[in-house]
């Protein structure tokens, strides 16, 4: 009589007692309960099974084992007839996992593991294998190039349809281990023997010990998809071949619906994106729609493009018909007026892209950016945006850069540090001495100079790129040469830097308008430098005349804008910015900045803007001051 029959398959048994850290370790749920697009992985794992004819499954619980029965006897969509079973010994190797079950392997069941995700497919190939009886299978996978984490992977060898060997580290494989497998009271038998040696054993172990005997068999699972989900790059994996082939990892990803689903876009973003809130815009809106409205609200330039840059703008726009240059000419004038040459440029539309560029050139998912707050939130954003780690160091009490804190604050995972000087919002500078001290790190180092033409004195940071080649200056039309419509800005670093910038920087991403605009505007230098005497005059006449109003504390400034302390006067930033809103005048709330205090800022305007500021000041923080409760001797 052959040895082999039509044996139906109809109970499983699933491991899901191990910690799961390397997926799980902030999380206030265990790991076979983290949600893979949207469903449980362990409910994944069953509803699998379900649809396959498995009847009965066995969950071997552990860590946090209470919490995953009660998800389960909750869930809805399993018909299966559930039984738990706890391993307190969970902290061993999975083969104990198994053992705590033995009761439930008196017949053949399929082996699983919580954190594999397969298909059917999978599934069906090892309940239709001719099996010997007395013998196992597991479900092998013979296109290794396909395996997502090779390194983490358990391998196989073979000897025709048979193992030889398994494990993580040999060598000479021939397939990878699905974590699925068809086993009997035999593979108990063995890990039993082992455990009582050893006080530990394996599914590795007793696969290896029956198979000495040929008494373990490959099943070749085909095409059938399958994934562990034991990292967070592999649950992003995951959640990706989800969203293509459908639940069931199928083979017909258009064949599960007539219509998408608009809002499932959203999913086929990485979770870094779809957690990134986007920049509002909100208070440009606003600024448009109300003619007549004080723009002191963005740093903005309160002069309008000069003729001879119009006049440029418009020369270039007869020629919109072709692509722009790479503005070489421009480069090399920028260049020249830190003494460096064309290579060591690279322009941006506006320092937010080039921001956004040195991001996406340096840091990976995981990988931490560290910044002294408060500062310009477009760092931490576009970090977030690449899946990298914003690490926030709060400048001292009195808003100086903290440089050993800063220092203290790098670890193995940081790629890139930013700091702005002079910083927006707090108006102070780095000193060369600290500037030195980050360099030294030898980690990339933004130097963003966006206000510097602004200050009192001509005091660059650009001679640091000589020396540091982990220095990147960043520079901006947008401020003193008025042009933020225009959107230029630009990156003076070593060569070796800028070509590695240009590999990530799109091409064509400078309008022809905008080169011949603001080569126009680099050549007006007595107009500039004109703009610049006004504009530092009323940022000194906004310093001066704030500091007389109760309440409000102006700090010293090099940019154009003037951060006010407003924590005296007991109202929020909010709604002193709401308050001013209805005189017309258009002022900033820092709330968003990581300020600690209620801060607003100012934009230097005009000479009749910073009086009519300054008078809406008074008028609103007096009306404010009337409609706040007196204090009373209950209080």
């Amino acid at each position: 009589m052959s040895d082999r029959s039509d044996r139906s398959v109809t109970r499983a048994i699933i491991l899901a007692a191990g910690t799961g850290s390397r997926l799980v370790a902030s999380e206030d749920f265990p790991k076979p309960l983290k949600p893979v697009a949207g469903v449980a992985l362990l409910v994944r794992v069953l509803r699998t099974l379900q649809d396959e004819g498995i009847r009965e499954a066995v969950v071997v619980v552990g860590f946090r084992g209470d919490q995953i029965e009660r998800a389960l006897n909750a869930e809805p969509s399993l018909a299966l007839e559930l039984t738990f079973v706890q391993n307190d010994r969970y902290d061993r190797k999975n083969g104990v996992s198994l053992l705590a079950a033995k009761a439930f392997v008196d017949q053949e069941c399929i082996l699983s593991m919580a954190d594999h995700l397969y298909s059917p497919d999978l599934v069906r190939r090892l309940r239709q294998f001719d099996l010997p009886r007395g013998a196992c299978a597991l479900g092998v996978d013979h296109d290794i190039d396909r395996c997502f984490d090779l390194d983490d992977a358990t391998k196989v060898r073979l000897r025709g349809n048979r193992i030889a060997d398994i494990g993580k580290d040999i060598s000479g494989y021939d397939a990878i281990d699905t974590g699925v497998f068809r086993i009997g009271p035999a593979l108990i038998a063995e890990l039993e023997r082992l455990e009582a040696g050893a006080g530990d054993c394996s599914l590795s172990d007793g696969v290896r010990a029956l198979a000495e005997r040929g008494q373990f068999l490959a099943c070749d699972v085909g095409d059938a998809r399958w994934i562990d989900v034991d990292t967070p790059a592999a649950f992003t994996r995951a959640e990706a071949m989800i969203r293509v082939f459908g639940d069931d990892l199928g083979d017909e990803p258009t064949a599960r619906a007539t219509s998408v689903d608009p809002e499932a876009m959203e999913l086929f973003a990485p979770t870094w994106v779809r957690a990134v809130q986007p920049y509002k815009e909100d208070h440009f809106e606003l600024a448009a729609e109300r003619e007549g409205l004080l723009r002191m609200m963005s740093n903005e330039s309160p002069f309008a493009p000069s003729e001879r840059v119009l006049q440029a703008i418009m020369t270039a726009a007869r020629q919109g018909n072709l692509y722009p240059t790479s503005g070489r000419e421009l480069r090399r004038r920028l260049g020249a007026r830190e003494g460096y040459d064309e290579t060591s440029v690279v322009l941006g539309a506006g320092s937010t892209e080039l921001i956004d560029l040195v991001v996406r050139t340096f840091v990976a998912p995981g990988e931490e950016v560290l910044l002294s707050v408060p500062t310009f939130s477009m760092y931490e954003a576009r970090t977030r945006t690449v899946g990298g780690t914003p690490v926030l160091v709060p400048m001292t009490d009195d808003h100086e850069f903290d440089v050993p804190s800063l220092i203290g604050a790098v670890t193995e995972r940081t790629k890139v540090i930013f700091l702005c000087t002079p910083n927006n919002p707090t108006g102070n500078r780095v000193t060369d001495a600290a500037m030195r001290r980050v360099l030294r790190l030898g980690l990339p180092t933004v130097i963003d100079e966006a206000y510097h033409e602004l200050g009192e004195t001509a005091d660059s940071l650009a001679h640091l790129v000589t020396e540091f080649p982990n220095a990147i200056l960043l520079r901006t039309f947008s401020k003193a040469f008025g042009l933020a419509g225009l959107r230029l800005g630009y990156a003076i670093a070593h060569p070796a830097v800028t070509r590695l910038l240009l590999r990530a920087k799109v091409p064509w991403n400078i309008s022809s308008l905008t080169l011949a605009g603001a080569l126009a505007a680099v050549e007006e230098v007595e107009e500039f430098e004109s703009r610049m005497r006004i504009l530092r005059e009323g940022r000194s006449y906004l310093v001066r005349e704030i500091a007389n109003i109760s309440g409000l504390s102006p700090m010293k400034s090099e940019g154009n804008f003037v951060l006010i302390d407003a924590a005296g006067t007991g109202l929020s930033s909010e709604a002193i910015v709401e308050a001013m809103l209805t005189e017309g005048v258009f002022i900033r709330s820092l709330s968003v900045h990581h300020a600690s205090r209620a801060f607003v800022r100012v934009t230097v305007g005009t000479d009749e803007q910073n009086r009519r500021c300054v008078e809406s000041l008074r008028r609103v923080l007096s009306r404010l001051a009337r409609r706040r409760p007196v204090a009373t001797l209950a209080d």
